[in-house]
C-alpha cells in the first residue's frame, strides 16, 4: 500500500517491532520531544505509544498509520510520519524528525508526501495538525506545504510543568491539490 508514496529523496515503510530502538531513542531526545510531550517510563512508551501503532493499517483503522521516513539511499531511519483518521473525511498529521535529521528538508518532503496520500490516494478531504505553541520549525513545516492556522486553543496542554497553547493548522484536498497544480 506504502509503494505509492515517493519523493525525490524519501521512501516510507509502516512501522515494525524491530524499530522499537529508534522509537525509544526519539522519544527520549529532548531535543525531539520539547514541544511534544514530558519523558514517560520506557515501560508506557512501549506499551501506550510503540505498540499500538504496529497492526497493519487500513483506511478505517482506529490507529496511527505510523511511517518510518528513509533515505532512498539506505535504510537508516531518519524520523517517523503518519496521520489517525479523526472521522468525516479529516485526518490528523502528525511527524518527528530524528536530530541529525533536522533542517534538512526531510520534514517539508516527508508532509508533502504523506498529504498527497491521505487527500489524493485516500481521499481525504481535509488534514489537521495540533502543534504546540513555540514549535516553530514545525508550524513553518506545516506552513511551507500549504496548511494554514486555523486558531490557537489557549492553554489547552500540560507540558513540563505548565499549560501551553496549541495552534491549529489544517489543509483542505482543493487548496493542496492546487497547489501541486502549480508546482
Amino acid at each position: 500500500m506504502f509503494s505509492t508514496i515517493h519523493s525525490n529523496r524519501l521512501h516510507y515503510r509502516q512501522i515494525n517491532a524491530e524499530d522499537w530502538p529508534f522509537y525509544l531513542a526519539l522519544q527520549h531526545d529532548e531535543q525531539v520531544m520539547q514541544f511534544v510531550a514530558d519523558r514517560l517510563p520506557e515501560a508506557t512508551i512501549r506499551r501506550e505509544k510503540f505498540e499500538v501503532r504496529l497492526p497493519e493499517w487500513r483506511k478505517g483503522s482506529t490507529h496511527w498509520l505510523c511511517l518510518v521516513i528513509m533515505e532512498k539511499s539506505n535504510t537508516t531511519p531518519l524520523g517517523l510520519t503518519g496521520f489517525i483518521d479523526r472521522g468525516e473525511g479529516i485526518a490528523e498529521v502528525g511527524f518527528m524528525l530524528a536530530t541529525s535529521a533536522q533542517g534538512q528538508g526531510f520534514g517539508t518532503e516527508s508532509l508533502r508526501d504523506i498529504s498527497q496520500f491521505a487527500l489524493r490516494e485516500l481521499g481525504y478531504r481535509k488534514l489537521v495538525a495540533t502543534v504546540t505553541a513555540g514549535n516553530e520549525a514545525s508550524r513553518k513545516t506545516l506552513l511551507k506545504v500549504g496548511f494554514q492556522q486555523e486558531g490557537t486553543l489557549r492553554k489547552s496542554y500540560f507540558l513540563g510543568g505548565e499549560w501551553r497553547d496549541d495552534w491549529l493548522l489544517g489543509l483542505l484536498a482543493d487548496e493542496f491539490h492546487a497547489e501541486l497544480a502549480r508546482d
